[in-house]
Parts: structure tokens; C-alpha cells; sequence
């Protein structure tokens, strides 16, 4: 039987984001069968309707660069017959609303981003989201979604919070109760305890985490740790989009051969520096694996683990 890490063990780890010596026992000796013990637990639960492996792919579109990317990145998507999700910043929503009207006249879903993305460093630099005021964070969600409405004639039904990690707070999820969101997609695999499921948490808020990185377990699976990073860690354990695509295969793989969801986002301006772009869409367009936004995931009524964290 494939080795699956304790529940307690798990549970644990999961509040441990501050723990620098866990994370880098783990991280520097076996990070790949870590993250494997953990969704090892979906084995044998035909969560799917008898597909292998759910998955979901969103860009986060937090500066200029992101959104410019954006038409490409549809109209490279358009032969295939799966959707993404875009987490949508409000101010860059009313400069550029052209960008993101394409995304939408494609079919593809857009989320709350907030409206300035606080510790941005062009809108809204040194004001991490977690820190700021209740009122003020409710006023970031409300201030996106209003402009959703006006400006693109288009009503979100869920958020990413800025930045992740330990800028989570789970106030977030009465303000998005508020509004009459379903989702937040804030956390991530290691921080939480449904191995990689969406699972109910506050104020009946679906949370679907993102997975992590196979190399990093304690970091997101995304393109700037493997493409932009500066820390010494992640230039010595994977480097550059080929190193980026190999370990989206192993994640994949990951997913089929545990029963899995599979979430990760990237950032729209990597785009281009990711030859394989289109290899890696080839990849996921199999009868096998079952390709949804976060709203099908809902509608469709996938499974959603019990209340927790």
C-alpha cells in the first residue's frame, strides 16, 4: 500500500508555516513523497465520475503585463475544450477593461482579485492584506466586484486573497458570505487538511486550495518560483520552464495515479517564456483527466470534503 501520511501528522504540519526547520527537513530530503503521502489518501474514492484525476488552471493578473497577456493566452486556448479561471484585479479591470472582456468573450471565468491586490508594488505597495482593517479588506472585495459589474457586465462568484501563505485570514469568508460568493481559492494544499479536496469552510464559503510545488511543498505551484525567484532554494531545485513543465507533468501524474484535484495558477506574463505552453494544455486534453473552473467544479457538484481546515 502506497505510504500516506497520518491524518494527526498532517494536521499538524498544516499550522507549522513558521516552523523553518520542518519546512526545510522536509523540502531538502523528501519532498516528492511528502506531497505524495498526502493526496495518497484520495486513493480508491472515484471522486471523478470514473476519470482519473480533476484538475483546474487559473492565472492570477496582478500588473499590466499580466493583463496585455491575456488575448494571446485565450486565443491559444481556444481549440481546446476546457476553461480557466482568471483572478481579476479591479483597478487593472477599469485600465484595461478591452483585456479583459476577451477573456470572458471566450468562455473563461473570472474571480475577485481585490481591487489594488495590497503589497502590490505599482497600486498598493507595503499594505499586506492581512494587516489591513476588516472594513478595509471588505471594501477591496467590494470595490472589485462592483467594477466586475459595471464595467464588464459580469458577477463573480469567488476570490483569491493577495499573496497567500501567511497573508491568509479567514475573515475573508463572512465578507465574501456577504456578497454571495460560493468559493475562495486562498489557500493551499499544505495548509490546510483535505489533501488537495475543496472542503467547506466559514460561513458555508467552499475553500479550494492550490497545490504545491513537488520540490517545495510548502510553496505554491506557480510559474514565479520557477522562472523569477531569487532564492537560493529554488534556483538549486528546479530552474527555467523546461524544469517548470517537467514538474506540471509530475503533478499530473500525481493526480491520475492517486484519484486527485489538481489546482495550480500561473502568471499570464510567463506565458510567453514557457515554450511548452501548449504541450502542457496537450496534456491535460485527455478523456481521463476531467478539466472545470472553479464555478463548474461547483455546479457540477464535485466532492467537497466535510467543515474544516
Amino acid at each position: 500500500m502506497e505510504a500516506r501520511i497520518p491524518k494527526w501528522l498532517y494536521r499538524w504540519v498544516g499550522w507549522q508555516n513558521h516552523n523553518l526547520p520542518l519546512i526545510g527537513m522536509i523540502t531538502f530530503t523528501f519532498p516528492e513523497r511528502f506531497v505524495r503521502s498526502i493526496y495518497n489518501w484520495n486513493r480508491g474514492r472515484d471522486l471523478w465520475g470514473g476519470k482519473k484525476a480533476c484538475f483546474t488552471l487559473s492565472f492570477d493578473c496582478d500588473y499590466p503585463e499580466d493583463v496585455k497577456a491575456l488575448p494571446d493566452i485565450v486565443r491559444l486556448m481556444e481549440p481546446y475544450p476546457f476553461k480557466a479561471t482568471f483572478a481579476a484585479v479591479g483597478h487593472w479591470i477599469e485600465d484595461y477593461p478591452a483585456e479583459h472582456e476577451k477573456v470572458l468573450e471566450y468562455g473563461h471565468e473570472l474571480m475577485n482579485h481585490t481591487y489594488s491586490h495590497p503589497d502590490n508594488e505599482i497600486l498598493n505597495p507595503g499594505r499586506k492584506f492581512r494587516d489591513i482593517s476588516y472594513a478595509e479588506k471588505k471594501e477591496e472585495v467590494e470595490r472589485c466586484h462592483e467594477i466586475c459589474e459595471r464595467i464588464l457586465g459580469y458577477t463573480p462568484t469567488g476570490l483569491r486573497i493577495p499573496h497567500f501563505k501567511n497573508l491568509f485570514t479567514e475573515e475573508i469568508y463572512g465578507i465574501l458570505s456577504e456578497l454571495g460568493y460560493s468559493y475562495s481559492s486562498s489557500t493551499w494544499l499544505t495548509n490546510t487538511s483535505s489533501h488537495g479536496l475543496p472542503f467547506l469552510a466559514d460561513e458555508g464559503i467552499i475553500e479550494i486550495p492550490l497545490s504545491t510545488c513537488p520540490k517545495h511543498p510548502f510553496t505554491v505551484f506557480d510559474t514565479w518560483h520557477s522562472l523569477n525567484a531569487s532564492r537560493l532554494s529554488h534556483r538549486i531545485k528546479h530552474r527555467g520552464a523546461a524544469s517548470y513543465v517537467a514538474l506540471f507533468k509530475d503533478l499530473i501524474e500525481m493526480g491520475r495515479d492517486t484519484g486527485s484535484y489538481i489546482n495550480i495558477y500561473m502568471d499570464p506574463m510567463d506565458i510567453k517564456n514557457i515554450p511548452q505552453f501548449e504541450q502542457m494544455l496537450d496534456i491535460l486534453n485527455t478523456d481521463d483527466i476531467e478539466v472545470v473552473t472553479y464555478q463548474q467544479y461547483l455546479e457540477r457538484k464535485y466532492h467537497v470534503e466535510g467543515r474544516g481546515r
